[in-house]
Order: C-alpha cells, then sequence, then structure tokens
C-alpha cells in the first residue's frame, strides 16, 4: 500500500454503536505555542533555509547506514526499549471498553495493511527518533457521518511511522502554522472553500505536509503526532546525535574504506626491494608483469634497480603500517564517542574495555538502564499521551516494562547474605538492622572520649568550682605556667 493509497481510499461511512463511546468532536493534538524562533525573513530562500531541517536527512541516514557501530548502538537501544513490551495501568476504576480499543489499535497498529507488529511498530519509531531526532505518526481515521453526509466523528483505525526525511511542518517563519492551505481529507486534493463540492466533506487546514518528487501530501494538525528526544530548545526539528560525530563518522568510514582497499587484491604493493646495479631501463619490460603480479599476490614485492651502485639491497617502504597510521586507537576513540552521546556503555554493544573507569559490569548495565529508561519516556510523553488523549481515553495510561525485572533468586540469596551480615555484627555486640527497601543500616560510630593526660589534681579541681566565673576545663585557653607541676615552678 502506498502513502497516498492509505488516505485516499478511506471511504465516510455512517454512524454504529461504537460511536456511541466517542465525543462528537475529536480533540485536536497542537503543538505548544511557539516563540519567534526564527528571525523575519524577507526572501523565498531565506524562509526555507529558517523552516527547513538544518542538516540534510539523507547524509544522516547515510551515515546511521553505513558504519556498523552507530548502527549497531541504535538497534540495541530500540530493541530493549520494547523488549519487555508494555503495560496498561488504570486510571481510578479504568473503562474496560476504552482499553480495548487503545490495545486492539497497538497489537495491529496498520490495521492488516502491512504485517507489523506492535513491537515492529515501536521499534521503528525509536530508530526514527535516535538518527534524525524526530518522529512522526501519521493516522488514518474512518470518518462517521449522520444522515446528511456531514462528518461529525473520527475513529482512529490505523497508525503509521512516516519517514522522517520527507515530512514537513507547514509553518510560517517564527513556527507558527499556516492557514492559507485546505485539503479534502478523503481524497487528499487541495481545494478552495470549506468543503468538497462534491462530496460534501468538511475540507481541513494543511499543518504538515509529506514532500515527494511530484508534490505534497498533506496532513491537519490532529492527523500527525511529532515529538523529539534531544531537542531542548523551540527548534520545529530535532538535534540528532549524528550532527555533532557526523566528522568523526566519515573519518571513520574512510578508514575502513582504506583498511578494505589496503586488503583487496587490487592493493598497491607495501614497498619494493630496491637492488643495486641492475640495468634501470628494465623498469619498463617489467611494468605489466609487476602490476599483474601486485593484482594476483597482494603480498608481491617488486624488485627495483636504482641509480646508486652499492652491495646491499634494501627495502623501501611505500605504505605506512597501521601502527603508524594509529587507526585502531582513534577509531576506538571514535566509537566511545557514539557510545557517550547516546547513553550506551561498551558491554551493550559487546566490548569487554570499561570506560573512563566504568569497569563494572553492573555500573554499565546500570548506565544503560537509564538510557532506556529516558527513550521509554520520551515515547510514553510525546506519542503514548497524545495518542489516547486524540482516543479521548482517559481512564487508562501505558508506560513500557522495566527491561531488567527483579530476579526473586537472586534477590533471595542477596537478603540470606545481609541476613548472615547482621548476625555476625550482633555477636560481636554492634547492632545492625535493614530499613523498608532492604538496605543494611550502619549504627552511628560511637562517640570518642579522649583522655587528657595533663588533667590536674583533686584539689585544684575542688577549688575551681569555687572560682567565679566557672572555667571549663579543655574550652578556655591556659598558659604554658599553668600546665606545668609545683616542682618545676618553685
Amino acid at each position: 500500500m502506498g502513502l497516498f493509497d492509505r488516505f485516499r481510499s478511506k471511504p465516510v461511512r455512517k454512524a454504529t454503536g461504537i460511536d456511541a463511546f466517542l465525543q462528537d468532536a475529536t480533540m485536536e493534538i497542537s503543538k505548544d505555542a511557539r516563540t519567534p524562533v526564527y528571525s523575519g525573513v524577507s526572501t523565498d530562500t531565506a524562509y526555507r533555509q529558517a523552516i527547513l531541517p538544518q542538516v540534510d536527512q539523507f547524509y544522516l541516514e547515510q551515515l546511521a547506514d553505513r558504519y556498523s557501530h552507530l548502527r549497531t548502538v541504535i538497534t540495541r537501544i530500540a530493541s530493549q526499549s520494547v523488549a519487555k513490551g508494555w503495560e496498561y495501568q488504570a486510571i481510578g476504576n479504568g473503562e474496560p471498553e476504552q482499553r480495548k480499543m487503545v490495545e486492539r489499535l497497538l497489537r495491529n497498529p496498520t490495521n492488516g495493511s502491512s504485517d507489523m507488529t506492535g513491537s515492529e511498530f515501536f521499534k521503528a519509531m525509536i530508530r526514527q527518533l535516535e538518527v534524525f531526532d524526530d518522529c512522526w505518526v501519521s493516522i488514518v481515521y474512518d470518518r462517521v457521518a449522520d444522515g446528511e453526509g456531514k462528518v461529525t466523528n473520527k475513529v482512529i483505525k490505523e497508525l503509521w511511522v512516516e519517514d522522517a526525511k520527507h515530512m514537513r511542518f507547514h509553518v510560517d517563519e517564527y513556527g507558527r502554522f499556516r492557514d492559507d492551505i485546505k485539503f479534502d481529507p478523503v481524497t487528499r486534493e487541495f481545494m478552495d472553500g470549506s468543503v468538497n463540492p462534491k462530496t460534501g466533506v468538511q475540507l481541513e487546514l494543511m499543518a504538515y505536509y509529506y514532500e515527494y518528487d511530484d508534490g505534497k501530501i498533506p496532513f491537519a494538525r490532529d492527523e500527525i503526532i511529532h515529538f523529539n528526544k534531544y531537542s531542548a530548545n523551540a527548534r520545529l526539528y530535532g538535534q540528532s546525535p549524528i550532527i555533532g560525530l557526523s566528522k568523526k563518522i566519515e573519518t571513520a568510514l574512510a578508514i575502513e574504506s582504506f583498511q578494505n582497499k589496503i586488503y583487496r587484491l587490487e592493493r598497491p604493493p607495501k614497498g619494493f626491494l630496491d637492488v643495486p646495479g641492475h640495468d634501470e631501463e628494465s623498469l619498463n619490460r617489467l611494468g605489466e608483469y609487476i602490476a599483474e603480479e601486485t593484482r594476483r599476490n597482494p603480498n608481491f614485492i617488486p624488485i627495483l634497480s636504482s641509480r646508486d651502485g652499492g652491495n646491499t639491497a634494501k627495502f623501501v617502504p611505500v605504505m605506512p603500517n597501521m601502527d603508524e597510521l594509529m587507526m585502531l586507537p582513534y577509531m576506538d576513540r571514535i566509537n566511545s564517542d557514539i557510545n557517550a552521546s547516546y547513553g550506551v556503555m561498551p558491554l551493550v554493544v559487546g566490548q569487554m574495555q570499561g570506560v573512563g573507569g566504568l569497569n563494572s559490569e553492573g555500573e554499565q548495565i546500570t548506565i544503560f538502564d537509564r538510557t532506556i529508561r529516558e527513550t521509554q519516556q520520551c515515547v510514553e510523553m510525546g506519542f503514548l499521551k497524545p495518542l489516547l488523549k486524540l482516543m479521548q481515553i482517559d481512564t487508562w495510561k501505558i508506560r513500557f516494562n522495566d527491561i531488567n525485572e527483579r530476579d526473586e533468586t537472586k534477590y533471595l540469596n542477596n537478603m540470606n547474605l545481609k541476613a548472615q551480615i547482621i548476625t555476625q555484627m550482633q555477636n560481636v555486640g554492634v547492632e545492625m538492622d535493614l530499613d523498608s527497601e532492604g538496605n543494611l543500616v550502619l549504627p552511628q560510630a560511637p562517640e570518642v572520649v579522649r583522655q587528657d593526660f595533663r588533667k590536674p589534681s583533686q584539689e585544684s579541681l575542688e577549688a575551681e568550682e569555687q572560682e567565679e566565673p566557672r572555667r571549663i576545663w579543655n574550652r578556655q585557653p591556659m598558659s604554658y605556667a599553668e600546665l606545668l607541676p609545683e616542682s618545676l615552678e618553685n
């Protein structure tokens, strides 16, 4: 099914019993009011530069697809984010019919138009986020009309993850939706007026569009859910991590290409053997022979003759080795930068070495878990929450399950070990306990009383008690003479 076909082929139907669960007017999801983040522009070229993505998105996709380490990182994030599925949490009593509606939709988002499952649907969304920092989900409605043919309600029937490379906002230079182009939501034809004179379908304002070679496919505001993950400002389009990594990824691809050429049969020789005393004119006769042998044997070393006399043959390298080029350390550095940008630790992508002292497997997994949870929350807030609002479902919310569920056997073994520690400490007179979360609670450090070997005699203490004002021992400064024994004072 083509992109255009899945929108224009949906007929308007009459209302049925299921529509009783829906309100007459579909709630529209709109982007938050935007500040004028784009300066005023005067030319068409400047205007297009202001409202279009600043980086070629085809270029971003090429980098993500061609560099294997980056592709692995993105795949890990997408797959782990949905590995444990998702759950429906009731708000209040939780209306069963509402749950059935959203559960049916997420189980089969394309309504049989493709083989995409719910998990594959979410993976596709997350990949768009990680590559472009833009996720576009289009909504196909089943339109409900009254007896006069007027559309009174819309039921969401299909969800599609659109290609971010082709999706655009229809906005002015300030990022505000324009109101100058209308279209028929059934046929997707651009029209003037308020209704299609042939079908009587009410026209919609174009807020987004899918751009292709032959034109545009329009979308209304309630037909697209768009959100970002990494962008923290008021820009329309996201800020992909690949933008900052692009030059490094290009370098890594160049290194891989260089290594590929070296190890192919057509590679140039590592060097040549210079043997003095031979006729230099023979080089012309040897040219074809050397070229042929180099193609057939990558380890072939040509033997050439220099003008200089001498009795010693020498090897003359013409290609630097890997150590001289520092390829492998630099590749490791590039991969580490990619891991840091995406919040993925080496262990997750099959690298066993630690980074920045994080050699512990547990610490690396903890950091990756945080990355996954942030991704899950992004989809929950950016897509699932607006979707439920569009479906007018207010008694349920959807949450992705954590990827690391508690291992009961491991948990019980850990608690048994803690109990042994508590018993051992109590046997030596140290009280210890567990808090409400199962963590060991250590006793407070005992108060240490320092023995002062310069204490005065009992007689002097009794005399001091009679003095006014009373002097507190060890809190008021004393002279050196006061600290000396009487025998020395005399």
